[in-house]
């Protein structure tokens, strides 16, 4: 027997409903989309005419500001005062940047090592800073420094020069100083007996007797001379292989040495520590005598940017760099005072008067000046 299907009126005509709502949505989204795509269509259009018409101005524009790049190497060989003098060089530099749109300056700091291995393989500077020791490397690859000068100190312009042309200019310096804990050696005393003061004390349970002096060395400085050149006497008993950090780490340790001939780094350190209470009360005495703790700047014989590196070179020279090296605790070679600081003033002050040897003397010459020093003091 068959079976029919019987099919409710009411279902059949849900179900066409249901048919023409889709219908009717779908011609709606329809009408919505299709003048979506006109448009879009219409502006990838236009996006494609307009790209090879666009003008090229901003571009030949900076292609016309660009000045080039001037390598500056930092070349460090002795310690600094407080934070990074590569830092303050950088900060020099983009300040400059500034002011000279489309030129730039790009610094890097070397060791002597590195320098050496840079001078080997072919690359080259534009500009050096550098101090004593480094300058005997590098004086046959400096061209004459054309730069104005006239607010530098004479005293160390003349150690720049070689056959009086100027190779190099002062950038910063340093300074020399006797520290000593004042119940040792009282400050009226500290030059006059730095070389002869002795002092007895216990350390648990034994007795310990501190040698007068200790002092620290750089391959190729000579403290000593800053001693005999600021009037000090009597005989020395000093290694010349302890680093300035560790003759302030002996000084500190109090077992070694009554006195310590250390430098500006040292006296940052120490009055730090004399200000929190670390190290009792301190005698100080500077050595404004000599120095040879100063940075200088060369420009290469080679360089295609001579213009743009005294331009530079002359920015770092004016007041308005200069000033800003209290920020780092050195000393600005310009004929100017800008501590307020007593201690870093009385230094600051005896640069004028300080004799500063020729930047390019070769490590013989160091070694003659050493002994020349210790021969003076035993005078």
């Amino acid at each position: 027997m068959t079976k029919w299907k019987t099919v409710r009126p009411e279902t059949d005509e849900k179900n066409t409903k249901k048919v023409e709502k889709k219908r009717g949505s779908a011609k709606r989204k329809l009408r919505v989309i299709l003048p979506l795509l006109v448009v879009a269509a219409l502006a990838i259009g236009a996006v494609v005419w307009a790209l090879p018409n666009l003008p090229l101005k901003p571009q030949m524009q900076n292609a016309a500001s660009y000045r080039g790049v001037v390598e500056f190497w930092n070349v460090e060989s002795f310690e600094g005062g407080a934070g990074s003098r590569e830092a303050w060089i950088k900060g020099r530099a983009a300040k400059f940047e500034k002011l000279n749109t489309g030129l730039f300056v790009h610094v890097t700091t070397l060791t002597e090592g590195q320098l050496s291995q840079k001078l080997e393989q072919g690359d080259n500077f534009d500009i050096i800073c550098f101090s004593r020791g480094v300058g005997s490397i590098i004086k046959d690859k400096l061209a004459p420094t054309e730069v104005n000068v006239g607010a530098v100190r004479n005293n160390f312009l003349l150690s720049g020069q070689l056959n009086g042309v100027q190779y190099a200019v002062p950038l910063y310096t340093g300074a020399y100083c006797l520290f000593a804990r004042a119940s040792m050696l009282p400050q009226t005393q500290l030059l006059d007996n730095a070389l002869s003061a002795t002092f007895t004390r216990k350390v648990g349970k034994n007795n310990v007797t501190l040698q007068p002096l200790i002092c620290g060395f750089t391959p190729y400085n000579s403290p000593l001379s800053a001693l005999a050149m600021s009037g000090g006497r009597g005989n020395v008993n000093v290694s010349d292989e302890i680093t300035q950090y560790q003759a302030y780490e002996r000084f500190l340790d109090n077992r070694t040495a009554v006195t310590l001939l250390g430098t500006q780094r040292d006296l940052y350190r120490l009055s730090q520590r004399e200000t929190s209470g670390r190290i009792e009360s301190l005698a100080f005495a500077p050595l404004g005598g000599y120095t040879d703790l100063v940075q200088y700047l060369g420009v290469s014989a080679q360089t295609t940017a001579a213009q743009e590196c005294r331009a530079f070179l002359e920015y770092l020279l004016a007041e308005q760099s200069q000033q800003t090296l209290v920020n780092v605790c050195m000393f600005s070679v310009l004929d100017q005072t800008y501590y307020t600081a007593d201690r870093y003033a009385e230094c600051e002050a005896q640069l004028t008067r300080a004799y500063v040897p020729n930047v390019f003397g070769d490590g013989d010459a160091i070694v003659r000046q050493r002994q020349m020093a210790i021969d003076t003091l035993a005078v």
